[in-house]
């Protein structure tokens, strides 16, 4: 099959799906498909562009045998509502002007939501051509955004709904990444259209890392939390920083570590610089951050309240590979919580429950026996995202998008 997929996040980027779509562009190549990828040039989570990138319109390179085609987008300084509409309508402009292959024509197109503009750009880039077309849900990113006050603009609320709504109907296949964001999904574009659960995956050289280093597994802390990944406003970390601080466990000896970039960073340093207990440092190479899970007490997953459905965090696939406890801040009714509780992998917190936070905290120290429970179950939840159990499902749907041949 010929694939044609778009991402604006791509190796070298780090986090999210840039991980997760290098991975899959590295499946598909292997299976012996003709796939190609039109991305941007590398940004996240730093949301800067390498200096080398600065000005360049358009560039084609290979990546271990897979055409890559980056064209330029916008990336503000400081990733406010605005400045993300901005750069998401740069990269539609750009991709319908710079993203096909010149003498090429896809035998699928399979791209993915955040970003409203490589969803949209579908229904133009191959216009008269009819090529069939996938959207995966990783986040409902308009919901998300006007739910948490990032996009305060007057009138933006229908309009955006509006956009997103068209854009996804504009796949002949939708999935998305969890149960609850599945029934989300069928209420915004009806029973009529197909729509698939399919979850995320623990990519290649996540999980050859995870089974390198645990054939020598470092000793794992029993006061230690961990948070790695996006620092950005729907993680609400300023606000755990300040349930942390209010709980009081930084004197009994806990510690807090978080690694990684974002919108937040600069004021999760300010009250960071002011809290016992607690380090911030860079986002880490992947060996460093298996080793950071393989010996720390729990991951640390966090959402602000209200985000309803709108996503299920990345970062809680390789907690449960390297059998890592979470510790999910959340509200209850989150895919977060629902996802924890079923697999009884961690415990779910209220956002801004210090007490809560604290009884918790003090319960796995006291209980080293729930906190092995934890981690035999983490490993049994990781099996179902394999990635030998995945990918295959994807290319199964590309199949079946592109028909006989």
């Amino acid at each position: 099959m010929r694939i044609h997929l778009i991402s604006n996040l791509f190796h070298p980027d780090e986090l999210a799906g840039a991980s997760l779509y290098t991975d899959l562009a590295y499946y598909l190549r292997d299976a012996g498909h003709d796939v190609r990828v039109t991305t941007t040039f590398s940004y996240y989570p730093k949301w800067k562009l390498r200096d080398e990138d600065c000005g360049v319109t358009v560039r084609e390179e290979l990546l271990d045998g897979i055409p890559v085609r980056r064209v330029s987008m916008y990336v503000p300084a400081k990733p406010s509502g605005k400045g993300r509409m901005l750069s998401d309508a740069s990269f539609l402009w750009s991709l319908w002007r710079r993203g096909r292959f010149a003498g090429w024509t896809p035998d699928v197109v399979v791209t993915a939501l955040p970003m409203l503009s490589e969803c949209l750009v579908q229904r133009f880039q191959y216009l008269f051509k009819k090529v069939p077309r996938l959207i995966i849900v990783q986040d409902f990113a308009v919901e998300a955004a006007l739910e948490l006050g990032i996009v305060r603009l007057p009138g933006a609320q229908w309009f955006l709904r509006a956009i997103q709504r068209w854009a996804l109907t504009s796949a002949d296949i939708i999935t998305t990444i969890s149960p609850l964001m599945l029934q989300k999904l069928q209420s915004e574009v009806g029973t009529r259209r197909r729509t698939e659960y399919l979850p995320n995956w623990i990519h290649g050289s996540l999980q050859a890392e995870i089974d390198r280093q645990k054939q020598a597994p470092p000793k794992r802390d029993t006061s230690r939390l961990f948070y790695s990944g996006n620092l950005g406003v729907k993680q609400g970390l300023p606000d755990f920083l300040s349930q942390f601080n209010e709980s009081g466990v930084a004197g009994s000896g806990w510690q807090l570590e978080i690694c990684g970039g974002g919108a937040e960073r600069e004021r999760i340093a300010a009250t960071a610089s002011n809290s016992a207990g607690v380090q911030l440092g860079d986002v880490l190479e992947e060996p460093s951050y298996i080793t950071r899970l393989l010996s720390t007490t729990a991951c640390l997953v966090t959402q602000r309240p209200g985000v309803g459905a709108n996503f299920l965090p990345s970062k809680l696939l390789p907690a449960l590979a390297t059998g890592t406890p979470v510790l999910a801040v959340c509200d209850e009714s989150s895919p977060l919580a629902r996802e924890v509780v079923e697999g009884d992998f961690g415990e779910v917190i209220t956002p801004g429950d210090h007490r809560g936070l604290k009884a918790c905290l003090e319960r796995w120290r006291s209980q080293p026996g729930l906190v092995e429970r934890f981690q035999t179950n983490a490993l049994v939840r990781s099996e179902r995202y394999s990635r030998n159990t995945i990918l295959p499902q994807y290319e199964q749907l590309f199949r079946e998008l592109a028909g006989p041949k």
